[in-house]
């Protein structure tokens, strides 16, 4: 981002936080506080008035989390979370937000955090998903917020990838298959081949072509996949493992 003055809002439903994180951002001229919201709703309604560069939001709020408000926001603003929760919550928001901070606020991690959002370029994704981790796909000019559990497949497009959602969707992602593959459990996603992976859980309708090929389904997707010999050899291992077979 550029140093010009950014206009943020404060969500959050304790009025002791909000008026804590004013005070401290009162040393720091680039953030102009231009709204604060105690709920998701009051939240987006807010965002839609006034349009928000910056969030600072908390997660543990009446009518849904703070992670489900940025799946209602069109543009998404940049997002710094604020939160007394760590483990999930930390997890989630480090991989995808500019930063999170941890109540009490401290003043330096503030100061960090406003930092690295003006002057340095977002951070590259390197955390490991867990099993029930949200994951943010970019889905038009928004970030669709999905459950790791809802990916049911990732095909390799050059550069990019496909990701199959289990409601039937795909969303383009300029992520390669490698660094998917490198942060996915193995426990739970499988890579048959060099431009496929798949979720075990979602994987359907298998079925013997021959004694070299089979054939099957992701959960919610017509399509048809089909592998061959050592691919199917080494799906079929991996299907009997995952679903303890």
């Amino acid at each position: 981002m550029n140093d010009t003055t950014l206009r943020a809002l404060i969500v959050d439903d304790d009025a002791t936080a909000r008026e804590r994180m004013r005070f401290l951002l009162c040393s720091h001229p680039e953030i102009r506080v231009i709204g604060e919201a105690n709920s998701v709703t009051n939240a987006v309604a807010l965002c839609n008035d006034l349009h928000p560069q910056l969030i600072f939001l908390d997660v543990e709020m009446p009518g849904g989390d703070g992670f489900s408000l940025l799946d209602k926001l069109d543009p998404l603003p940049a997002v710094i979370f604020a939160t007394a929760f760590d483990a999930f919550a930390v997890r989630a928001f480090e991989v995808n937000a500019v930063d999170y901070l941890l109540k009490p606020i401290n003043p330096q991690r503030l100061s960090d955090a406003i930092r690295r959002l003006i002057y340095e370029p977002p951070r590259t994704q390197t955390l490991p998903y867990r099993a029930n981790d949200r994951v943010f796909l970019p889905h038009g000019r928004k970030k669709r917020v999905v459950f790791l559990p809802d990916i049911v497949g990732i095909e390799a497009l050059d550069n990019y990838t496909k990701v199959h959602l289990a409601d039937g969707t795909q969303i383009v992602m300029r992520q390669s298959l490698l660094e998917w593959n490198d942060r996915l459990p193995k426990e739970m996603f499988f890579s048959p081949t060099r431009s496929l992976i798949v979720n075990l859980q979602a994987v359907h309708d298998v079925v013997m072509e021959s004694r070299s090929q089979i054939s099957f389904r992701l959960q919610g997707h017509d399509r048809i996949f089909t592998v061959g010999q050592r691919p199917a050899a080494r799906l079929r291992r991996a299907l009997r493992f995952g679903r303890g077979l």
